[in-house]
């Protein structure tokens, strides 16, 4: 009796059904299960594997960003694949469904149903397969900038970014060949020599483009400045934040965005205000007409006074008067401030504290009776 039941189920999984064995059904089924059970740890391990493979001992330092960072990409991949697995097993009922077109008097088109799954899931691997790659290249760029900046190495801090953001493009424009070669099926040897032959057309009318591409590695190259740095070029000044492929981004103390295209960064006069070790700053005030010679000696005395003694103002501190106008005449005061600044120390907190010294100066000397203004 044992011995019939058996036969009885194994010949219960051989049945067909719509051109596939029960077998083939309940493989798929399973897969699937598997799938919605194991893809989380599946791919939690995954991660950990890739991260081992980056850095040694990394993964309990950076366990937060490995799975920001990895995990959601790789799960992705591993449902896909697995689930691609999984319709497998019903390829002699995929194949048996089929779209038919007509073509007029060149006869039909026949497409089925397991071509498009086929080619469906090969898109979706492609696109999950580039998206790991390239969030491994941003999980190692994370890391080595982060060395760099322990280590202070500007140069390697400025050009990390840059090398991060041109593999991203590349492993993008491979992912698309990739993709129009083997699921579209484009003859890619043949696309590629046309893009070659339209590449000059592209250039000319990309010609701004292509010029702050290759500036920002003159950038790089010749090192005129250094992510950190403060630069000037005309009338803007700032702090480097950013060197892009097309543009390199500033900061100004007021917080403001300047985006300057590289073009113009190597082809204008450009002032690296970090390379200094003083940075002279000054002060206008318009006093009235009226002082006398000696209480005006005497004012441009205190003045002096007071804002050397202003830490860390340097010497020399310069009080001359310059330009006259119809009602007053300019008092301008030139100091001299360290570059870099002490710690905990800023620049707009230093020409606030100067303002007010040569406001206080002028304030008192206007109670005995000369008229004077500040602006």
């Amino acid at each position: 009796m044992p011995t019939i039941l058996l036969d009885i189920d194994l010949r219960f999984f051989d049945r067909m059904y719509m051109g596939e064995k029960v077998s083939n059904y309940l493989w798929c089924v399973g897969i699937i299960t598997v799938t919605l059970l194991l893809k989380r740890p599946v791919a939690a391990l995954l991660a950990r594997i890739s991260s081992s493979l980056t850095a040694r001992f990394s993964y309990m330092q950076h366990k937060g960003t490995i799975r920001e960072m990895l995990f959601k990409p790789i799960e992705r991949l591993v449902q896909t694949v697995l689930y691609y697995v999984a319709l497998n097993q019903l390829d002699g009922l995929l194949d048996k469904i089929a779209i038919h077109h007509s073509m007029g008097v060149n006869g039909k088109l026949d497409v089925r149903l397991g071509d498009i799954v086929d080619h469906v899931f090969y898109f979706l691997f492609i696109i999950f397969f580039t998206k790991v790659i390239t969030r491994f290249v941003d999980f190692i760029y994370y890391l080595r900038m982060g060395k760099a900046q322990t280590e202070m190495n500007q140069s390697r801090i400025q050009l990390l970014p840059l090398i991060k953001e041109m593999t991203k493009l590349i492993l993008w424009i491979l992912s698309g060949f990739w993709i129009l070669g083997s699921v579209f099926h484009v003859n890619v040897p043949a696309l590629i020599t046309g893009l070659g032959i339209g590449g000059v057309a592209i250039a000319l009318a990309g010609k701004e483009t292509v010029e702050n591409f290759f500036a920002a590695f003159t950038i790089l190259s010749d090192k005129p400045f250094q992510t950190g740095e403060v630069i000037k070029l005309g009338d803007i000044e700032g702090t480097v934040e950013r060197i892009g492929f097309r543009s390199t981004r500033l900061r100004n103390l007021d917080g403001s965005a300047y985006i300057i295209p590289n073009q113009n960064l190597v082809s204008q006069n450009l002032i690296n205000l970090s390379a200094r070790a003083m940075r002279g700053m000054k002060v206008v005030a318009n006093i009235k007409y009226g002082i006398s010679h000696d209480a005006l000696t005497n004012l441009i005395a205190k003045v002096k006074e007071a804002v050397t003694a202003i830490p860390p103002v340097k010497e020399p501190v310069e009080v001359n008067i310059e330009s006259f106008d119809k009602e007053t005449f300019q008092l301008v005061i030139s100091y001299q401030l360290p570059h870099p600044l002490p710690a905990n120390t800023t620049l707009i907190a230093l020409k606030r504290d100067v303002n007010m010294k040569v406001f206080e100066v002028l304030g008192a000397n206007a109670t005995m009776g000369t008229p004077v203004g500040t602006s």
